[in-house]
């Protein structure tokens, strides 16, 4: 199969493009505030724009073999959060693909691989499966950072990945100077500064808190800022912080609880339940736990099972007994 470059008219995919909404001519545009790149002045009838402000003309607009095409180094995008792509095969054969990928060059080509994708990656393996040609925007770009921000704003409008993804997607940015510092990548990302900085909590986060983490991807920005803030404000909260991990997200739901797991008496009180003592009978039935609760106060907890089988009255009376004896002898000594 070979389509790279197919003509594609306003009687085919542009034109489906816009009567689906998917595309508007840039006319209809002017004057507007738009994101990324379209303009503010009037521009030529001949350009168009997506929902998420990407600008293209006619002659971008075409289809490729999808085996000419691989994902770029800055994908975000994890094997986890493609989504239903089941779901989308069926749409794209049912309907044709409504949404057309954003494509670049390959800088360095390689076999039949050609370009590289920067936003589309699910249609990209849909018309892989279905065995038919991908519509792509062809973009080659004098400067990656809008190349990341087409990405960006085509990810927030299709959803799906996690502010941990976003995160170490950034850190890469930043590490290969993409960007030169974190106000310039959150200024191109249309980002708050404060936003922006909690955000990146999670790549700095180290890796033994992040890999005992039950689900990262769904944890929220404000719990990854609460621990980046926990582990700055002391070095001993770091051992604290591993071993209270896998519960975090869990029964460790908000700042506040987090916050709360690493008071002084909560501590205690862990170091003190470590020292529990269960009491079994000779057949191994598990009678009751003895241990003193964070402010030392002994505490006997019978076992569910038992203690609803027996007469509290008695229980106490026999406990009262024994302790009134206890007593008398520590008195003779």
């Amino acid at each position: 199969m070979n389509n790279d470059k197919r003509n594609v008219h306003r009687s085919g995919a542009l034109g489906m493009l816009l009567q689906s909404g998917q595309i508007k001519n840039i006319d209809e545009e002017e004057l507007k505030e738009t994101n990324i790149t379209a303009k503010k002045e009037k521009i030529s009838s001949e350009k168009f724009v997506t929902d998420t402000g990407l600008v293209f003309t006619e002659d971008e607009l075409f289809y490729i073999d999808p085996e000419h095409c691989e994902s770029w180094k800055y994908a975000n995008r994890l094997p986890t959060e493609l989504g239903d792509i089941d779901e989308l095969i069926k749409s794209i054969k049912e309907q044709g693909q409504l949404q057309p990928a954003l494509v670049r060059s390959h800088p360095n080509s390689h076999g039949n691989v050609k370009f590289e994708i920067i936003f589309g990656r699910r249609r990209h393996i849909a018309c892989m499966h279905l065995n038919r040609p991908l519509l792509v925007i062809k973009k080659d770009f004098d400067d990656l950072k809008e190349a990341v921000a087409y990405q960006d704003a085509e990810n927030k409008q299709r959803k799906n990945i996690s502010n941990y993804s976003n995160s170490s997607l950034y850190k890469r940015l930043l590490e290969d100077k993409v960007f030169l510092s974190e106000k310039e990548l959150a200024e191109k990302l249309g980002f708050s500064p404060s936003t922006f900085s909690n955000l990146m909590s999670f790549s700095k986060i180290p890796v033994p808190i992040i890999s005992v983490i039950p689900d990262i991807h769904n944890l929220p920005i404000s719990m990854a800022a609460k621990i980046l803030s926990l582990l700055n404000a002391s070095k001993s909260n770091y051992q604290r912080l591993v071993s209270i991990a896998p519960q975090i997200g869990n029964s460790i739901t908000t700042p506040a609880k987090l916050e709360k797991m690493m008071e002084p008496e909560v501590l205690l009180n862990e170091r003190i339940n470590d020292k529990a003592k269960v009491i079994k009978s000779k057949n191994g039935k598990k009678l009751f736990t003895f241990k003193t609760d964070y402010k030392g106060t002994p505490c006997v907890l019978i076992d569910r099972e038992i203690a609803n089988s027996l007469s509290m009255d008695n229980l106490c009376e026999h406990l009262k007994v024994y302790l009134e004896q206890e007593i008398q002898s520590l008195e003779k000594v």
